[in-house]
């Protein structure tokens, strides 16, 4: 769904923090993340970055979950 969501939207670039094992650390549960995703995105014109401010983004994750935010499919 991001996938195509991402696609759709119509972004040059893609920015990442975290990754699939810090938001699974917190309790969500993104699904299926394959490399070929990311190469499926860059052909089509779409730029990635991932692990950008990585440390601030978990920061971020467990703040979230620290002060009760909620974890959409928990």
């Amino acid at each position: 769904m991001c996938l195509g969501a991402t696609l759709w939207s119509g972004v040059r670039g893609l920015v990442c923090g975290a990754t699939k094992d810090d938001a699974t650390a917190v309790g969500f549960d993104e699904g299926p993340v394959f490399a070929e995703s990311w190469a499926y995105l860059e052909r089509r014109g779409v730029r990635t970055a991932r692990g950008v401010l990585r440390d601030e983004a978990v920061a971020v994750l467990e703040l979230y979950r620290a002060t009760g935010g909620a974890i959409y499919n928990a």
